[in-house]
């Protein structure tokens, strides 16, 4: 890789981590000067970046009113998986590489569905608030996950991770669903350790996986096709006491939809780590459904995960500088 051409400027449009210790020592040991901004708005991210060279982008808009205003820029590396906040079309346009970090939070995300799914099947967020308002004995039955049947939406990175997760836990089978999947892909990608645990997982139909599993979980990107591809009607196809877990992205389900379902008893429970509005609205349902655990779209942090975030997005802007730079 050629070396980044001298004076090059990248910066940080909106810093969520405290610090930016770990790209400062990768963009300037690149000899790439870091600025940090505080953008809450596109005119704010035009402003910012208006002479960078790179922007290293979180949650800050970049549309193409902003992206118009870039006159320097050639590089947008997006701290996470999602490119839900920058315009692709205009970046494009403008001749802009846009970088994105996949596979970072895989394990964290599975590991946060799984959560999900013990906290709901266990009943554990009921217990710990009756017990924290002084209750004990709480009459809330829980659920066996062996011999139940699991459900994953999708068959991404977060998808596998989930799936070899849950391999050992002793459900009846797991079924997949997604627009590509087969047989042969899930015997590559699970095939061996699930013989080795005597554990089935095969494809489903959307609509068969729906009726049969006890627990679904989604792990499906949003786009035209996936928005409220879970609404009142998939919902109404699902078992009354399933539970649907959400670690996607919240526009996929229906929620009002979803906190109908839940109201009537025509669905056990919800775990959701991510809503169409964030932050979650106080006048939402979600929050006073006694069945429905929610966290705060924090299924792929941990320490480890959100230190190889900020590497590898500084990783991207130093690598797209570079490749510019030999054009």
């Amino acid at each position: 890789m050629s070396e980044v051409e001298r004076g090059a400027v990248a910066v940080i449009t909106d810093n969520r981590f405290g610090d930016s210790d770990i790209e400062r020592s990768i963009l300037e040991a690149a000899g790439i000067e870091l600025v940090v901004a505080k953008c809450r708005s596109s005119s704010e991210v035009a402003a910012a970046g208006r002479e960078a060279d790179a922007l290293l982008v979180n949650m800050a808009s970049v549309d193409a009113a902003a992206i118009e205003s870039l006159e320097r820029c050639r590089v947008i590396a997006r701290y996470g998986v999602g490119l839900d906040n920058i315009d692709l079309d205009a970046a494009r346009r403008r001749g802009i590489s846009v970088a994105n970090v996949p596979g970072y939070c895989d394990r964290e995300v599975a590991e946060h569905a799984l959560g999900l799914i013990l906290a709901s099947a266990r009943g554990i967020a009921r217990r710990d608030r009756a017990i924290r308002e002084g209750a004990w004995n709480v009459p809330a039955i829980g659920r066996r996950l062996h011999g139940s049947t699991l459900g994953i939406l999708g068959f991404g990175g977060t998808a596998k991770a989930l799936a070899r997760a849950a391999l050992g836990l002793g459900f009846k089978e797991i079924l997949v669903w997604s627009p590509r999947i087969s047989a042969e892909r899930i015997g590559a990608e699970l095939g061996a350790a699930a013989a080795a645990l005597g554990a089935a997982v095969r494809p489903a139909g959307f609509e068969e996986i729906l009726g049969a599993s006890d627990w679904l979980s989604i792990h499906l990107p949003l786009k035209p096709e996936t928005r409220g591809i879970v609404g009142a009607r998939e919902l109404a196809l699902m078992k009354d006491d399933a539970t649907l877990v959400n670690i996607s992205r919240g526009a996929v389900v229906d929620e009002e939809a979803l906190a109908d379902a839940l109201a009537a008893g025509r669905l056990g429970g919800a775990g959701l780590d991510v809503f169409t509005a964030e932050p979650l609205p106080q006048e939402s349902r979600l929050r006073s459904l006694p069945g429905v655990v929610l966290t705060d779209h924090s299924a792929y942090a941990s320490r480890e995960s959100i230190a190889d975030l900020r590497r590898r997005t500084a990783e991207n802007a130093v690598r797209g500088l570079a490749e510019k730079t030999d054009q």
